[in-house]
């Protein structure tokens, strides 16, 4: 996975590496975005083609018998997210780049093991979930960093650039 979070710049990131990697003809590549403008299935490509209606109903449908006798509620977001990896899975694609929906840390494609974690541009979004400077909003970005992954950051000012820094650090994430 190219795993990608950020205040701006994220849909064109994906789109771009998306891209890119279907270009190399490196394997298939998948890719999830949000928020979707007409019809749900633009959140889901696989090698550039919008997910059907087929392949969704039967991810959910997939999903929906595997939570039969669970307790835990999804959020619309985690579904969808369930739906994205649920399909992948099935089509075996070997690259998927993930576009967080909300901050990084506690969003929900932040379960992957990326290959690489991508930051774009970082400012105030969200502030009422992510904290109300751009530090503390770039601490949650920097929740999708693991520890040994490379770190790739967009330009961003000096302070965010020290939080993302020292987050690396601390996980011996290549910076």
């Amino acid at each position: 996975a190219v795993h990608i979070a950020g205040t701006n710049g994220k849909g064109a990131v994906s789109a771009i590496i998306d891209s890119a990697l279907r270009a190399a003809k490196i394997g298939c590549v998948a890719r999830y975005t949000s928020p979707h403008l007409v019809k749900v299935n633009e959140r889901f490509l696989i090698d550039g083609a919008l997910a059907s209606d087929g392949q969704m109903l039967a991810a959910t449908k997939h999903l929906e018998a595997a939570l039969a006798n669970e307790s835990a509620e999804l959020t619309y977001f985690e579904m969808l997210t369930a739906i994205a990896f649920t399909m992948f899975a099935e089509k075996g694609v070997d690259y998927a780049v993930l576009e967080c929906g909300l901050g990084g840390r506690l969003d929900a494609t932040n379960i992957c093991e990326p290959a690489v974690s991508v930051i774009t541009n970082v400012g105030l979004d969200h502030c009422d979930w992510l904290g109300d400077t751009t530090e503390k909003v770039a601490q949650e970005k920097a929740g999708i960093i693991k520890r040994g992954i490379p770190v790739v950051l967009a330009r961003n000012c000096g302070t965010v650039r020290d939080v993302i820094a020292s987050r690396a650090r601390e996980l011996d994430a290549p910076f």
